[in-house]
């Protein structure tokens, strides 16, 4: 017999619980994993991925593709090895602008337990420029329409709307149109639109029938001839005698009174006469200046007949404007670059309205950034100094280059230190050589400032088109240059210097006429040296350009001699069309303007005749009444009697 204790039979005894130890596996196992797999990541993909970000951005920067060979970090040692980077020159995609052999670096645990990246020193190795590609490299197409452009594309655009205003690639075309005896007539038969100096004739016209109306009213309104003979009757029949004193004074006071109503018709017939003639000048004036108009009309078709100026300014402008162009365009795609990754302190203008936009209430649940001042730490990536340094022999293509990268930074507010970017050496293979550069980026106020310098003492420039047209394609096939760049960014205003010079020119020379190809032939056999001086002023959205060059001031002279002829005539028959187009009309419209004139001279002077004459009759009657008395004594008692009827002095 069992208790009630007993158990059940085949029943197991329940198992005790067995305590917890002081390893948790349960939370280290995923841990453990999370680490493998990170690790994995940063062993395996990191560096791949960081390196195809570089080529990536690079190329978006550069417009044309850039290539990394190898990228490899150390987590443990904190350090970053890049090397066989390749930069694409877009302009000639099968070489590269430059080419680096490694970029070594090792940065600081303390700022990147801070998750940022500061440099305190790093190396740049094995510089070589100008270096042929395996392969054409990748250009980076323009943004479409639809997507709108990059910041670059936009400051691209900014540059190039100044200066294709500015610029006619067939310029050359032009000239050597005339040269070789096209007829300016023909190169644009219909004319379209009305002339300038047609549609003020027309206007004047128009002007000289409502002016003729009102002139013809005014003098109508002049006294008439019948009325200023009743002046001359009424003045014949006043008697001057002595012996009655009191129709004496009454024909006196009358006779008064006749003169100055006769002087009162005088002071009209003048006032209408200055009023007349006064709007007459200014109509006459009009007319004159109509032949400034016809000059102007002949400029006009000049320039749409293509007639070229013969200007040595001109010539250089149009020669070497894609050249300068191009500075400008790398200036400002770079400025723009340096502003957006290292921005300058905000202006009092971009902080009120980054408060403005506080105002506007956040969606419920979103929530708010705040963003304190540093005063300790670092900027989010800062490369205190890179040594920039290439010996000759290193590689076929390698130059002898030393440098210095100072104060790279995202924030230069914070470290207050502007970014310097130091640069000399050579490239004997490459033939480039005295190649000197600095770079200076201020961006720690609220107005950033950005200058560069750049010499380069001798390089191959390569070919370069002078004039691309189908009637004359000139270029420079080879020449050995030397260049000397500055340029600054201040205050939203830039300036731009450039002196080039080129040397030992192999041209080259395409026409179709063979009069134009021997004339510049022979025009460039005496320029062996080529030297070009530009300056930009002003902001990027309004800047003016001034080049000279002994290319466009020979290429004038030569030019000259055979086309003086040439463009006299090209410019006479301008002035026969606009001559035939409104001579008629213009000669008509001065016969009748000289008409008109003639008529209102000879109508006002004779009433002016006639009011004269009114008034002189009436004082010579006067004065002959009075002369009629008993001598002497008849004088004074006269004299006495208008005094005292206060006529006489």
């Amino acid at each position: 017999m069992t208790t009630s204790t007993d158990k059940a039979a085949g029943e197991q005894p329940a198992k005790k619980k067995k305590a917890k130890g002081p390893i948790r596996f349960e939370a280290i196992i995923p841990v453990l994993i999370l680490t493998l797999l990170v690790g994995a990541y940063f062993k395996l993909f990191f560096d791949g991925h960081v390196r195809r970000l570089i080529e990536y951005v690079g190329t978006q920067v550069n417009g044309a593709e850039v290539n990394v060979g190898y990228l490899t970090t150390s987590f443990l040692g904190a350090s970053l090895d890049v090397g066989d980077i390749e930069v694409t020159d877009k302009n000639k995609p099968e070489r590269n602008t430059v080419e680096v052999g490694s970029i070594k670096f090792k940065m600081l645990w303390d700022a990147l337990l801070r998750a940022k990246v500061v440099v305190d020193e790093a190396s740049i190795n094995n510089i070589q420029a100008l270096t042929p590609r395996k392969k054409p490299g990748y250009v980076v197409p323009p943004s479409p329409p639809s997507t709108g452009k990059s910041v670059v594309e936009k400051a691209q655009d900014q540059v190039l709307a100044q200066t294709r205003k500015q610029f006619n690639q067939n310029f050359l075309g032009d000239v050597a149109a005339i040269l070789g005896g096209t007829d300016p007539k023909e190169q644009l038969k219909a004319l379209q639109g009305e002339l300038k100096s047609d549609a003020r004739i027309k206007a004047l016209q128009a002007e000289l029938e409502v002016k003729k109306a009102k002139w013809e009213k005014q003098i109508k309104d002049l006294p008439k001839p019948e009325e200023l003979k009743q002046y001359e009757a009424r003045v014949k029949a006043l008697k001057f005698d002595v012996k009655n004193p009191a129709e004496l004074a009454a024909n006196l006071k009358e006779a008064d009174k006749i003169i100055k109503d006769a002087d009162a018709k005088v002071k009209m017939v003048e006032q209408t006469s200055k009023d007349v003639n006064g709007d007459v000048s200014v109509y006459t004036q009009a007319f004159k200046d109509l032949e400034k108009m016809v000059q102007e009309d002949i400029k006009d078709l000049q320039t749409r007949f293509k007639i070229p100026k013969i200007d040595s300014k001109e010539f250089s402008q149009q020669l070497f404007m894609s050249m300068v162009e191009s500075k400008l365009v790398s200036v400002q795609k770079y400025i723009q670059v340096a502003r957006k990754y290292m921005p300058p302190k905000k202006t009092a203008a971009e902080k009120l309205a980054k408060q403005e936009e506080a105002v506007v209430p956040r969606r419920r649940g979103e929530g708010k950034n705040y963003q304190f001042p540093i005063t300790t730490g670092y900027p989010l990536f800062w490369l205190k100094h890179a040594g920039i340094s290439s010996e000759l022999g290193t590689s076929e293509l390698s130059g002898d280059i030393k440098g210095d990268i100072l104060n790279l930074t995202t924030d230069q507010a914070f470290i207050n230190k502007p970014t310097e970017i130091k640069l000399a050496g050579n490239f004997p293979k490459q033939q480039v050589m005295g190649v000197d550069a600095v770079i200076t980026l201020d961006h720690r106020t609220e107005q950033p400032q950005e200058g560069l310098r750049l010499k380069v003492g001798k390089f191959p420039t390569g070919s370069y088109k002078l004039s691309d047209s189908s009637d004359v394609k000139l270029g420079i096939a080879e020449s050995s240059g030397s260049s000397q760049l500055v340029a600054a960014y201040v205050n939203e205003e830039i300036t731009l210097e450039i002196k080039n010079t080129f040397n030992d020119i192999k041209y080259d020379l395409e026409a179709k006429n063979k009069l134009v190809k021997e004339t510049i032939d022979a025009i460039l056999k005496g320029i062996p040296m080529v030297d070009l001086n530009a300056q930009v002023r002003g902001s990027f959205s309004d800047f003016s350009v001034h080049i000279n060059s002994n290319l466009g001031e020979e290429l004038a002279k030569g030019f000259q001699k055979q086309l003086q002829a040439k463009l006299a005539q090209a410019q006479a028959q301008l002035k026969a069309m606009v001559d035939q187009r409104i001579g008629k009309e213009r000669d008509k419209l001065k016969a009748e303007m000289d008409k008109t004139i003639a008529n209102l001279t000879k109508d006002l002077g004779l009433k002016k005749e006639q009011v004269d004459k009114v008034v002189a009759d009436a004082k010579a009657q006067v004065e002959g009444g009075k002369g009629k008395g008993q001598g002497k004594k008849l004088e004074e008692e006269g004299k006495k009697l208008l005094k005292k009827l206060k006529f006489g002095g």
